[in-house]
């Protein structure tokens, strides 16, 4: 580890004396209102809770990137895929917790695919450019925000629209590598009794080759995407306490997959279909706010192997595969001031998700049609009540306790709890302690499947976080450090069985990870530095008979991750930044068709430069340029497969 960090300082010190990098020339005081920690407007200095958050002024330098390179550059992430060909799934690791167990939220309402087999939400499904703001919140949140809040919540906040003006709107333009175009056309505006946003996002790459050609003259095909985004939203003010809210996103995308790693696959394509429609009201009087909130939304993806191409090591000659999940929302909760002092937030929300699902293929053993999942059986719901309240002193001192009450349509009850005590000093010093719960329920493809089990309970977790957080008079320098710790128990185990279905998932193993996060930045004058440092470790407990053994299984998730990022402001209306990052070296699962077994192969750590450069011609008109991975360095994410090399987008936006 320390050896791959002595090469990211000097390649710093390189970078120090030829670029310079500004994320945010303006640094967000202590005292910022945030909504996703307690459900309600809070300000930062008095929650004890570990929440990061990227406003509009950072989300506008990193419009032409996805929202997974995005996420990467924060403390505790590990967006695999995020580097890899567009279109690839990213999955997204936070602080070592496995796929699925960090819950995204849009507009703060949980966003989820039924149809996959851990319910993970598809970052592929909106862009960084249809963000307004993002919220990050960390460890367990399970007592606000239900299932799958096990490591932490991403709460996007979609774009409402700038313009004071009846009629108002944006335009971006950029192109670049591997045949990348990105365009948006927005229109937005204000009236008097409310607001609107719509918004519409082209994308389309020619891509590279997603697996990896071990030998070079294979001729792999380039892996390609086309999407298409659209964003619209609507505030009505049905009278001076009443606000109606109703949003939409619709995404479509299809992109060319390889079949493994290694291994081409010229016809292999994904269509993938995402429909989010929600409603709310908002309800403001003298003591509080009465939130309601309703969505529904639809995935649907088809993987299709067609038999226009065939290549040599294929099993299959065709190969036809749909995956649809539905699910509803539905929440209400009310947060109360009954002193000044003492706040509650009280609520219940109700999820349902349904799931359809269909393969058939054909091989030189004739036509196989798996058993389908349908959405008549293959549904759950769960109905949950919660309550949290909130202590605040004069002395500084600010106490969150919290409970909620589920009940699941097959597996029955589970509860949790949080307990966040923090103490501010002088308002430069906050001292912070965090205790609570979470879970995730099984997905129905683990419930349905022919390899489901409906006996299931969900994965339960406790988690503690202990840290402090230290800041200057002047609010320009910012350190914050902290411990965390996570255990969970009854997690999803794919068991092997030798008859048929040879499978099953089972509650089994015992999962425990821990590790470091420090976070500063500082702003001195025209500059600013900011970076972060995550040291992660984490072992599984297993029963191999009678005895308990015990190993490392974070795969594609390395010991450490550091991230800085240097910037200075060289004109009123020119900025120049770059960004270092280093990733550890990890270990990944491997299957080898020679030898029919699954082994474990090292990837190696990495350093990767990037750098961005912005120019305001106005206000409102401004050119970029976004530059990734200067030095060309190639390294590997995925065991099999290829990430970006040098690559850039370079472009131009208007506001009008």
């Amino acid at each position: 580890m320390f050896k791959s960090l002595s090469k990211t300082i000097i390649t710093i010190g390189v970078c120090l004396s030829t670029c310079t990098y500004s994320q945010d020339v303006t640094n967000k005081n202590l005292d910022e209102v945030v909504i996703t920690a307690n459900k309600t407007d809070q300000k930062l200095s008095q929650t004890g809770k570990v929440i990061t958050v990227l406003s509009d002024s950072i989300l506008q330098k990193y419009q032409s990137q996805t929202l997974g390179e995005l996420l990467s550059r924060q403390a505790g992430f590990m967006i695999v895929g995020s580097q890899s060909a567009f279109g690839t799934n990213q999955d997204v690791y936070l602080r070592g917790a496995s796929v699925g167990n960090t819950l995204i939220l849009i507009d703060g309402m949980p966003m989820y695919d039924p149809s996959s087999i851990s319910s993970n939400f598809d970052l592929n499904l909106i862009t960084v450019g249809e963000c307004e703001r993002i919220e990050i919140l960390k460890g367990a949140q399970s007592t606000l925000y239900g299932s799958d809040a096990v490591a932490g919540v991403i709460n996007i906040f979609t774009k409402k629209g700038k313009s004071t003006k009846p009629i108002g709107g944006n335009a971006s333009i950029n192109a670049g590598t591997y045949g990348t175009f990105r365009g948006t056309l927005g229109l937005n505006g204000s009236f008097s009794k409310g607001y609107y946003n719509v918004q519409y996002t082209r994308f389309s790459s020619n891509g590279f080759s997603s697996a990896t050609d071990k030998t070079g003259n294979q001729n792999f095909d380039n892996d390609g995407i086309k999407q298409n985004n659209i964003l619209a939203n609507v505030g009505l003010n049905l009278s001076k306490n009443v606000l109606l809210k109703l949003r939409t996103v619709q995404n479509n995308y299809k992109t060319d997959i390889d079949a493994g790693a290694f291994t081409d696959e010229k016809d292999y394509t994904i269509k993938n279909n995402f429909s989010m429609i929600a409603m709310g009201l908002d309800y403001r009087y003298t003591k509080g706010k009465m939130t309601f909130n309703y969505g529904y939304s639809k995935t649907q993806k088809t993987f299709i192997d067609d038999s226009t191409s065939i290549e040599k090591t294929a099993f299959d000659k065709y190969s036809k595969a749909l995956y649809e999940g539905n699910s509803h929302y539905a929440e209400i909760y009310n947060s109360l001031k009954i002193k000044e002092n003492i706040e509650f937030v009280i609520g219940t929300d109700y999820r349902a998700s349904n799931t359809n699902q269909t393969y058939v293929s054909i091989s030189s053993f004739g036509k196989y049609t798996a058993p389908p999942i349908g959405s008549d059986t293959s549904k759950t719901n769960i109905f949950s009540v919660y309550a949290s309240g909130l202590l605040k002193t004069k002395i500084g001192l600010f106490l969150e306790l919290g409970g909620r009450y589920n009940n699941h349509s097959l597996y029955g009850n589970n509860f949790t709890y949080s307990f966040n005590p923090s103490y501010l000093v002088n308002k430069q010093l906050k001292f912070f302690v965090n205790l609570s719960t979470g879970f995730k329920a099984p997905s129905l493809y683990q419930l349905f499947s022919i390899y489901g089990n409906k006996n299931l309970q969900p994965e339960k977790s406790i988690s503690t976080e202990i840290g402090f957080q230290v800041f200057s008079k002047n609010k320009r320098t910012d350190i914050r450090a902290l411990y965390f710790d996570r255990d969970i128990k009854d997690v999803f185990f794919f068991q092997s069985l030798a008859k048929p279905p040879y499978g099953k998932y089972i509650n089994f193993d015992k999962q425990h990870d821990y590790g470091w996060e420090v976070e500063a930045k500082t702003q001195i004058g025209r500059t600013n530095i900011w970076g972060n440092l995550t040291l992660l470790q984490g072992a599984i407990t297993t029963k191999v008979g009678t005895i308990d053994t015990t190993y490392n299984n974070l795969f594609r998730r390395p010991k450490h991750l550091f991230n800085l990022g240097i910037g200075y402001q060289v004109l009123d209306n020119l900025y120049i930044s770059s960004n270092i990052r280093n990733v550890g070296e990890r270990t990944d699962l491997f299957f080898n068709n020679d030898t029919f077994k699954t082994e474990n192969v090292i990837l190696e750590g990495y350093s990767t430069i990037d750098f961005y450069s912005e120019y305001k011609f106005t206000k409102t008109i401004k050119a970029y340029i976004d530059a990734k991975n200067l030095t060309d360095i190639s390294y590997t994410d995925i065991y099999g497969y290829n990430t970006r090399k040098f690559n850039f987008m370079a472009g131009l936006s208007v506001e009008f």
